[in-house]
């Protein structure tokens, strides 16, 4: 069988499961998932291989509508991993009634010259039987190539996607060493893994209010262990207090949770230190979003 090697791009509204189905798809976590909005916030690239088949996954943010510098730099990663795909997966929740915001990821992705798949994601949560309307309206407005329903998080018809997207690959040498997961540094990861963690234990209390920039990442080789320090930064003085939690208990909840998770990502002990502070403006300020990655 011939080598088919090309560049997918998932795209979506926000928090319609785009990284659930990278993550699973790889076999390995490359991108934070949460029930937040606007959870990714950078143009995460993922590999896939298989024997004749190489993917790089663009897992892009969330379409919206920018407000702040921040958004308006996310967007135009939209608009780069578009640009960049061979295909375009749009991922719809059907777990909630089809809206305007999917209409406008539609009209968004129709400006663009690049083939569009529906991924019907989160089918473990509906009565199969009632979502059916619902697919079908996706059929008759969006009129994509394709609709594949699946759930990325129990796995259900996920790697039908992998089959059908293939068909839409171009024959082509790999691009990729065979090793290759993403293009992310492992610094980059740290600091989202570390967000994420706040996103899962302050719930709804800071929405997309929370950054997290790494100040130092150190490998301590002959030790085995890594030293990481990372500033969190929020836009209020009631937003720091959350964070930081009564006597500390809150912080030090973020503080374990993500350096297990750091553990599991660097594979070796983590020293982690982290500390708040308050910067109301952080949204538009370009030297913060250059430390994010997003510029």
């Amino acid at each position: 069988m011939e080598k088919k090697c090309g560049y997918i791009a998932l795209a979506g509204r926000p928090n319609a499961g785009k990284s659930t189905f990278l993550n699973a798809a790889l076999g390995e976590k490359v991108s934070i998932v949460s029930d937040k909005p606007q959870t990714t916030r950078n143009r995460i690239l993922g590999v896939y291989h298989d024997d004749t088949t190489q993917i790089g996954f663009f897992d892009l943010p969330g379409i919206h509508k920018p407000k702040h510098a921040m958004n308006r730099v996310m967007m135009r990663m939209v608009h780069q991993g578009l640009d960049d795909a061979d295909l375009v997966l749009h991922f719809i929740d059907v777990s909630v009634p089809l809206g305007s915001g999917d209409r406008f990821v539609h009209e968004f992705l129709a400006k663009k010259e690049v083939p569009v798949l529906v991924v019907a994601n989160k089918m473990d949560l509906v009565n199969k039987a009632k979502v059916i309307p619902t697919l079908e309206k996706i059929h008759a407005d969006f009129a994509p190539k394709d609709l594949i329903p699946i759930s990325a998080k129990t796995g259900d018809n996920r790697d039908r996607v992998i089959e059908v997207v293939r068909n839409y690959l171009p024959e082509s040498d790999f691009l990729f060493q065979a090793d290759t997961l993403t293009d992310q540094p492992l610094r980059f990861m740290s600091q989202e893994f570390i967000r994420e963690k706040i996103l899962h234990y302050t719930r709804e209390e800071l929405p997309h209010a929370a950054a997290v920039t790494i100040e130092s990442f150190t490998h301590h080789e002959e030790e085995g262990v890594y030293e990481i320090s990372a500033v969190i930064y929020v836009e209020k003085a009631t937003q720091r207090r959350i964070v930081l939690g009564k006597q500390g208990q809150m912080i030090a909840k973020i503080r374990e949770g993500a350096r297990r998770s750091l553990r599991t990502l660097l594979d070796q002990p983590v020293h982690l230190e982290l500390y708040v502070k308050v910067n109301e403006n952080w949204r538009n300020n370009d030297a913060i979003l250059g430390d994010l990655n997003i510029n």
